[in-house]
């Protein structure tokens, strides 16, 4: 379903047709394209002939050289007088042979920025599109180039392809809400087990404070149990070192 047609032009009269590009054209035509890049390659820096640029780019592309292909593109578009539409449809395809689809989206946007009737491109960046999983722009664009193109052999290939992408959509959409869905509850249950573990830090400190007061209290009670017995005692000596003891409970002889 793939549009995959590399568009050629025919040289306008307004511009000399070198020995370079007759030879380089002729060439490409036989389907030489090995042949014909020298011609072409002198022709496009003669410069006096912007079909070459075309001729050369897909002659490259042929020898699935698609780097060159694509440079030859980028250097016509820098040229006023060049097909710069047909160009840049060519440049898209290259790119999506590549597999490089989002640089293939680019080069058919620009070739339907050159000419907004212009079907062929919209239908392959349709293609890149899905192929890049950008499911709602390429239907989008398969929509739009039916309306361009409303008698388009592939009309009934595209609208199934529509479905498809609208049941895809459908899944997407679905899969988003399971997925948010799921992130809500991890967040509930890591919201749960950090203020599970932050009670039984609190907890924890808790118990360690109660335990802490218990022996402050504990300590104190001794410390008053010890004062209250020192307080009930009475002293019956002091103690005058070597000599003994001197007792204070004697009568006294003096009258």
């Amino acid at each position: 379903m793939i549009s995959f047609v590399f568009l050629l032009i025919f040289a306008p009269l307004s511009f000399a047709q070198s020995a370079n590009f007759l030879k380089g054209e002729d060439l490409f035509r036989q389907n030489k394209p090995k042949e014909a890049i020298p011609f072409l390659n002198e022709a496009v820096r003669e410069k006096n002939n912007p079909q070459a640029f075309i001729y050369l780019a897909l002659s490259y592309y042929q020898l699935r050289e698609y780097d060159k292909a694509l440079a030859v593109c980028n250097e016509g578009m820098n040229l006023p007088e060049t097909n710069q539409k047909i160009l840049a449809y060519n440049a898209g395809n290259i790119a999506f042979s590549q597999g490089d689809y989002d640089e293939a989206e680019k080069w058919y946007s620009i070739a339907i920025a050159a000419d907004e009737k212009y079907a062929s491109p919209v239908l392959n960046r349709a293609n890149a599109r899905l192929r890049a999983g950008k499911y709602g722009e390429s239907k989008a664009d398969y929509i739009l180039y039916m309306e361009l193109f409303p008698d388009n052999p592939q009309k009934e290939q595209i609208t199934k392809i529509i479905g498809l992408i609208d049941d895809e959509i459908v899944i997407q959409q679905q899969q988003a809400v399971n997925a948010e869905q799921l992130l809500q509850a991890e967040n509930a249950r890591i919201q749960a087990e950090n203020a599970r573990i932050e009670a039984a830090r609190l907890a924890e400190e808790k118990r360690l404070a109660d335990e802490k007061a218990a022996e402050e209290a504990r300590k104190a009670k001794l410390l008053e149990d010890v004062a209250s017995s020192l307080n009930g005692s009475s002293t019956e000596n002091m103690s005058a070192g070597a000599e003994g003891t001197v007792g204070y409970g004697y009568e006294s002889e003096l009258e």
